[in-house]
């Protein structure tokens, strides 16, 4: 437990990656978003996909905290496992944290009537329209979804490097394909479409988190034998 806890608390000595950037690149988004309001008020309403910039930069986060952690940890006497371990707990607490926060900043958005402009930055329209008591897991799982497939990646680069990347984006794009084929050629769009039309956002993000949960189980399978 130990070397586990020893893993994680090296993930957060990359201050700049794991405090300053995601944040940063999510109070750039913000502020174009300011802006954007003030010039624009009918487009405040209309909600915006700023608050991604946060989920698609913790996906590149893990995947540099991967290719250089790996090998150094291990260099320092780390096994596989306990890196594993102490990476899973960095990423779960890193996930819950970020929700906390997205939350509060949620809560100050609507207190403030969109930030006195009418804005919705991180009251995502459809996604975040759910009770309070559920905005916690509505901002936490989607972050399970990006950093398990960022994992994913970085596993596969470190022990197969360009080929394993690119033969995991072929195999994800026939992964996407495929269903697309059969449900075309079975005529099943008008079915496909209601059980979408029929998804409560908690059952779409906890979806999104079961898939990142499959590419942790992926990266934990090929870090097993990854050469440092």
């Amino acid at each position: 437990m130990n070397r586990t806890l020893a893993v994680a608390r090296i993930h957060l000595m990359d201050h700049a990656t794991v405090f300053v950037l995601p944040w940063a690149v999510l109070a750039s988004a913000l502020v174009i978003n300011l802006i954007v309001w003030a010039l624009l008020p009918e487009a405040a309403a209309n909600g915006t996909g700023g608050l991604a910039s946060l989920y698609c930069f913790s996906w590149a986060m893990i995947s540099v905290l991967i290719s250089r952690g790996f090998p150094f940890q291990l260099g320092l006497g780390v096994t596989r496992r306990d890196f594993l371990r102490g990476t899973f707990l960095f990423l779960g607490a890193f996930a819950v944290s970020s929700a906390v926060i997205l939350l509060g900043l949620n809560l100050l958005e609507r207190a403030t009537g969109g930030f006195g402009l009418g804005g919705r930055f991180f009251r995502v329209p459809w996604l975040t329209d759910v009770p309070d008591w559920q905005l916690l897991a509505i901002y936490a799982l989607p972050m399970v979804f990006f950093v398990g497939l960022g994992l994913a990646f970085a596993a596969v680069w470190s022990r197969y490097r360009a080929t394993g990347v690119v033969a995991l984006l072929i195999g994800l794009g026939f992964a996407l394909v495929v269903p697309i084929a059969v449900i075309a050629w079975s005529d099943s769009w008008p079915s496909v479409g209601t059980w979408f039309a029929d998804l409560v956002p908690l059952t779409a993000v906890a979806l999104l988190a079961g898939i990142g949960a499959l590419g942790g189980a992926g990266a934990w399978l090929a870090l097993r034998r990854a050469p440092v």
